[in-house]
């Protein structure tokens, strides 16, 4: 990863943060798991392509699935990882599939839509927002990995904001 992308990491994931502390729904730290990002790994192969297909005609719609999808892995963590942990990624699509990921995720998984999709909808815009000014010129390989980015930043606060709700609390050690 260029030292380009990753400042552009860095700084999308501060934003982010202060957007979701400032409406609530975190307090200004991000928890990062081995088990919620390897769950990433696995996802993130059957994720991009659809992300990235649906992208020009909603973005913020797929950048919010990303975050949807994060919520329901830390959902699934909390709840029993053992039974969970080998979800296979069509088990989070709805009857359309990624179309409806969204409200099958809040309908079925989490069972708790208001909170879910406000956070979603604010996030995803931030996200879409700072894609945009980034500078990268659309349809260039370096806005293909700025977006393959703002969606892995995007799944890993969806599963903190999930995890906050759940009760989760964040602290910073030493």
């Amino acid at each position: 990863m260029s030292s380009t992308e990753e400042k552009f990491r860095e700084d999308l994931t501060a934003h982010l943060l202060e957007v979701a502390t400032g409406n609530g729904y975190l307090k200004g730290i991000l928890l990062n798991t081995p088990d919620l990002d390897e769950a990433w790994q696995r996802y993130a192969p059957s994720f991009y392509p659809e992300a990235v297909r649906e992208f020009n005609g909603y973005p913020e719609f797929c950048l919010a699935c990303a975050g949807y999808l994060g919520m329901a892995v830390a959902h699934l963590w909390d709840k029993d990882w053992t039974k969970y942990r080998e979800t296979p990624y069509s088990f989070f699509q709805g009857e359309r599939g990624f179309d409806d990921m969204d409200d099958h995720i809040t309908a079925n998984i989490l069972k708790e839509g208001k909170h879910c999709v406000a956070a979603m909808q604010s996030l995803s815009a931030a996200t879409y927002h700072f894609l945009m000014k980034s500078g990268a010129e659309a349809g260039t390989a370096e806005a293909y990995r700025l977006f393959l980015i703002s969606i892995e930043v995007l799944y890993k606060i969806g599963a903190a904001i999930e995890l906050a709700r759940l009760g989760y609390k964040f602290e910073k050690l030493g």
